[in-house]
């Protein structure tokens, strides 16, 4: 039992030790690392000196003891803040603590028989060297608990609420050395029971200095403990600790000389088991288990990194308002201690319930009136059971006279949602299931839920109105090629019109006026049947069409428009082109009736075809007015841009969406004040 609980001391001492020793940035966390290293240090000789029998691993063990005790005086007067400052102070303490060290223990080598010795009787008795030591152990350990002390009522409220399970460790670590030296002083003998105690007050004091050093982050340690590990451990230990103590139980009983049947025993182990099971896969004992590591273990009640990371995770995946709050509350749902939530969103003049849980709400929609909206604009969050400050009018209005409404939506705390300083909603959560307060811990994960779905809300609904908004503009392009169509075919009538009072004898004419209006009309059904929407690429039929076969006719339809412009027209013989009819003879009515536009009114014309390496070529040209550079360069074949009095800007930029449709490369050749040449290359 003695090695046992000298080898649970050392081993605490040291694993203790070398944690901060390695992790803390403070010299005073160092010094009390080194005091644990040395107390672990003097545990090993004990359990020596119990397993040899040698008196000369008491002596070791006494000398560590008295290097602990000074590590730990000079710890506490390096954290003190008024000793602290006394560079030399803290010299000359460490001197004189390194020199007594280095003289008890050359005095120890030197006159062993001073320190410990063994009389006839077995009894081990203490020398004047070995009562030395227990005066300087008794003077250290008043020394560190008076300072500890001191450190302690001198510290804030929130100082205290952190300092105050260390200094316990601290004093119990006092009293162990008091308890040896004023032992040691007044019974000039050692017993092993004696060092079994102090031992057992050893262990007891570090691990309250361990465990609340990590805890609150002392010394200035830089440390992270892995929540999962922690989980996983006490899991494991606390699935030990109940089997050892129903082992205890048994062994009880056995001792007590109660006879228990071999029914009767194989029931109670039956028992115990399905009882350790039944609390394993209960969710509320799990939880249970969870927030107590969370709130007793850790700085901070939650591991922000994995709800964020889980949320952003989810949100990635989330395309529209539905999918968003669903993810969210999950979110929330899993990592809070809650069993009652609420997402409201506005909706109009008010809000309406997004989601709930466990069930929904009577009234689902709320005004946008309450003074609780108005409480989350100004102060982005409300908590019930704390008041933000004294004298808040409107958080005493809502606690006192709007209690109804906070037990009907099952509010405690409501975090707004933000965007641009705007509330778009809130997210509403009921009590904490172990019934504790929330406190800044909660507030803060809600808020940067809160913040980071608003964002996902805003983008999926501006993903949204920019779908309509392409909904729209495709309409208005679509618009936009039924206009110039409809255009065109308004203006060859209006030719007919304007000729017939004056050619209407005319035999010749009354015949092309009619082959006119079928044109016109056939023209007028086809865009009416298509609606103007421009086919896709892979809906275009191509055939080999000859051009001339194109542009004769073409010429013939647009002939009123020319007026006195001559017009030349240059075809290769039998070239022919692999495209779309309609959507090639759309692109040339385009330019022809352009150039027909821009040229004066005795204006030439000139159209061409033939072939120039790998593809055919047709030609537009025109002597008018040209283009300046700058509208070549930023503005041609854009929709909406003209150089034209009454134009629309459409034809060039329809000329440009088709040609692109069918492959056909379009070329631009301008020369202010005279005229423009379009080419149109179709590869074979």
């Amino acid at each position: 039992m003695e090695l046992t609980i000298f080898s649970i001391t050392a081993l605490i001492s040291f694993v203790g030790g070398m944690v901060i020793l390695s992790r803390s940035g403070a010299r005073y966390g160092r010094s009390m690392a080194v005091g644990l290293l040395f107390l672990s240090a003097a545990e090993i000789f004990y359990i020596l000196t119990l397993h040899q029998d040698s008196i000369a691993f008491l002596r070791f063990a006494s000398f560590f003891e008295m290097a602990s005790a000074g590590a730990f005086l000079l710890s506490v007067t390096s954290m003190e803040s008024g000793l602290s400052r006394s560079k030399p102070l803290i010299l000359w303490e460490r001197r004189l603590l390194v020199a007594a060290c280095i003289t008890y223990g050359a005095l120890a080598l030197s006159f062993p028989l001073q320190t410990f010795t063994r009389d006839l009787e077995g009894l081990i008795r203490i020398g004047w060297i070995g009562k030395a030591q227990a005066i300087f152990i008794i003077t250290s350990a008043v020394a560190f608990m008076w300072i500890m002390e001191n450190i302690h009522r001198s510290s804030t409220d929130d100082q205290k609420r952190i300092l105050k399970y260390p200094m316990l460790g601290v004093i119990a670590l006092g009293v162990a050395f008091l308890l040896m030296g004023v032992y040691r002083l007044s019974i000039p003998s050692i017993h092993a029971d004696m060092i079994m105690l102090h031992s057992l007050i050893f262990l007891v004091g570090i691990t309250f200095v361990i465990f609340f050093s990590i805890r609150f982050k002392l010394f200035e340690m830089d440390i992270f403990v892995s929540r999962y590990i922690v989980y996983h451990s006490i899991t494991f230990l606390s699935i030990g600790a109940y089997l050892v103590a129903m082992g205890l139980f048994l062994l009880g009983v056995q001792r007590l000389g109660i006879r228990i049947s071999f029914v009767g025993l194989g029931f109670f182990v039956f028992m115990t088991l399905f009882i350790l099971a039944f609390i394993l896969v209960s969710k509320g004992a799990r939880d249970r288990l969870r927030f107590f590591i969370n709130t007793h273990f850790f700085a901070n009640k939650y591991d922000y990194r994995k709800e964020w990371g889980e949320l952003s995770g989810y949100l990635s995946i989330a395309f529209n308002e539905k999918q968003i709050i669903h993810v969210t509350a999950q979110v929330i749902l899993d990592s809070m201690y809650i069993t009652e939530l609420s997402i409201m969103l506005k909706d109009g003049s008010g809000f309406r319930c997004g989601y709930a849980f466990p069930t929904q709400f009577p009234n689902r929609h709320i005004s946008a009136d309450e003074p609780l909206i108005a409480y989350l604009e100004r102060h982005h969050y409300f908590l019930r059971k704390t008041p933000p400050g004294t004298g808040d009018e409107l958080w005493e209005k809502i606690v006192t006279e709007h209690q109804d409404f906070l037990d009907l939506y099952r509010i405690e705390l409501a975090v707004a949602m933000m965007v641009e300083n705007r509330l778009i909603g809130y997210i509403a959560v009921g009590r904490e299931n172990p019934g504790t307060p929330y406190g800044r811990d909660d507030i803060d994960l809600l808020t940067a839920i809160a913040s980071q779905s608003s964002a996902a809300l805003m983008s999926a609904r501006f993903a949204q109105e920019l779908a309509v908004n392409k909904e729209v503009d495709a309409f208005n392009r679509m618009s936009s090629y039924v206009l110039h169509d409809l255009k065109n075919a308004a203006g060859n009538l209006s030719l007919i019109l304007q000729n017939a009072p004056n050619h209407m004898d005319s035999e010749e004419f009354r015949a092309d006026m009619i082959e006119t209006i079928s044109q016109t009309l056939g023209r007028i059904d086809k865009v009416m049947s298509r609606l103007g929407a421009m086919p896709s690429r892979e809906e275009l039929s191509r055939e080999s069409v000859p051009v001339e076969d194109i542009v004769t006719p073409l010429l013939s339809k647009l002939d009123p428009r020319f007026g006195k412009s001559i017009v030349t027209v240059s075809l290769e013989p039998g070239l022919c082109v692999r495209t779309n009819r309609d959507m090639l003879e759309r692109i040339l009515e385009n330019l022809i009736i352009n150039a027909t536009e821009a040229v004066p009114e005795k204006g030439s014309i000139t159209i061409r075809s033939g072939r120039d390496g790998g593809a055919a070529y047709i030609s537009i040209q025109d002597n008018g007015a040209g283009m300046t550079e700058e509208f070549v360069r930023e503005r041609l074949f854009k929709p909406f841009q003209t150089t034209k009095k009454h134009g629309t800007g459409l034809g060039l930029w329809q000329v440009k969406s088709i040609a692109d449709q069918l492959g056909i490369a379009v070329d631009v050749e301008n020369r202010p004040a005279q005229g423009v040449k379009f080419t149109l290359r179709i590869p074979d």
